[in-house]
């Protein structure tokens, strides 16, 4: 295969070495990056490889990569996995409502409301994902849904879909990190809204707080407490579990949107910075540390991401061609939702 020959009328070449018996082209562009980046993908397709275009030095540099095979994905697993979260979602939702099932059966029926609402959020999060990635002819599995049986409070550890193949491009990075978020957030409101309005309101007893934990608040939440609850003076918002899901599916949004690796906000992050994206990931982690003080739970998903996420995000096989402007607003706009979403101390323990 004659690179050289394959690229020449979208790359004006400047050198061509090897780097590890990989070759390598370094030029200015001919043509649209967007467009040189298509022909050159369509060309090397029958060699069952892929481009590599990255800015160096004002420069463009051109490498290839090797697609890699996938196995076919087996979707029984993925069934499977989504019935057992539908029940152990069910069982934590009953003892959300006050009941246990593990005595009497029949109150499974109580956890119904909150897993219907629960697995709403995080599923439509994941398909958001899915549905991006078909649209932009990326790889990926169906969402596979994490049982997780009592005592874990919300009966799932939530849910993950598998890309299979890098993402192409910076638009790619926005749409398949933000759809998840956006597509989530946006249904968790009207969740929000009906758990609210099925909560009750019960007199405050100063004994009793001591045993409670308490939940904090994002900005969103917050806003749709005061909107649509009325709590008098000496009383306390008791949530229902469908109202707690909406509260839930909240915190995921932000835990998700946290621009850092390849988290989906740090495709995002990635998408609007580029290499720069860094310097916004290690404060974060900073500032991750620094909440731990107040919430435990903010240590552990520091260390989850430095020792299996990482804080570098991979650059996409296009990371020549920019943002255009729908993209960019889709980017702020996820940016938003992360910072009405974030809860600073998502549980705290009364004195």
């Amino acid at each position: 295969m004659d690179i050289e020959a394959l690229v020449s009328d979208c790359i004006a070449i400047e050198e061509h070495i090897e780097d590890k018996g990989i070759p390598v082209i370094r030029g200015t562009l001919l043509i649209d990056s967007e467009q040189a980046f298509k022909i050159i993908a369509e060309r090397l397709k029958p060699f069952n490889l892929t481009p590599l275009l990255i800015k160096k030095n004002k420069k463009v540099e051109f490498r290839i990569r090797e697609v890699p095979k996938q196995k076919p994905s087996k979707s029984w697993i993925n069934l499977v996995l989504f019935i057992a979260t539908i029940f152990t979602t069910i069982v934590a939702g009953s003892f959300l409502a006050g009941a246990n099932p593990f005595n009497i059966p029949k109150d499974l029926l109580l956890g119904i409301p909150f897993s219907i609402a629960l697995l709403l959020i995080i599923g439509s999060h994941e398909l958001g994902h899915y549905f991006a990635c078909k649209r932009r002819g990326i790889r990926a599995t169906l969402p596979y849904f994490l049982p997780a049986p009592p005592p874990f409070p919300i009966g799932t550890f939530g849910a993950i879909i598998k890309i299979k193949a890098p993402i192409q491009d910076k638009k790619g990075l926005i749409e398949v990190g933000a759809a998840g978020p956006i597509i989530g957030f946006i249904l968790a409101i009207p969740i929000t809204i009906i758990g609210l309005q099925l909560s009750s309101i019960q007199p405050t007893i100063a004994e009793a707080m001591t045993n409670r934990i308490l939940l904090g608040n994002s900005l969103m939440f917050w806003a749709l407490s005061e909107l649509f609850t009325n709590v008098p003076v000496g009383y306390d918002l008791s949530l229902h579990p469908v109202a707690f899901a909406g509260w839930v599916g909240m915190l995921i949004t932000a835990l998700n949107l946290i621009p850092i690796g390849q988290l989906d906000g740090g495709h995002i992050s990635y998408a609007l910075l580029g290499k720069k994206a860094k310097f916004i990931a290690w404060p974060f982690i900073g500032l991750m540390v620094f909440l731990g003080t107040y919430w435990m739970g903010w240590i552990i998903w520091a260390i989850f991401i430095l020792v299996l996420i990482g804080i570098k995000h991979p650059p996409p096989l296009d990371d020549v061609t920019p943002l255009d402007t729908p993209h960019k607003i889709m980017g702020y706009v996820s940016l938003f939702i992360f910072t009405i979403a974030f809860t600073p101390v998502p549980f705290k323990i009364p004195a």
